[in-house]
């Protein structure tokens, strides 16, 4: 879930009970508008991209 707002404690338990992953609030989405860190710095829970295949 991405949000410019604050997720309540309710929400909170609310997406844990439907094992849903909350990632992005508004501190982090500023710090990923702002675009000075890739996304999966910000987030640890995202993996770095993979390089591509190497051609042969």
């Amino acid at each position: 879930m991405v949000t410019n707002g604050r997720i309540s404690q309710p929400a909170q338990g609310f997406a844990r009970s439907q094992r849903l992953h909350l990632v992005i609030d508004r501190r982090l989405l500023e710090q990923w508008a702002r675009g000075a860190r890739p996304l999966w710095e910000i987030l640890p829970a995202i993996p770095p991209p993979r390089k591509p295949p190497r051609q042969r």
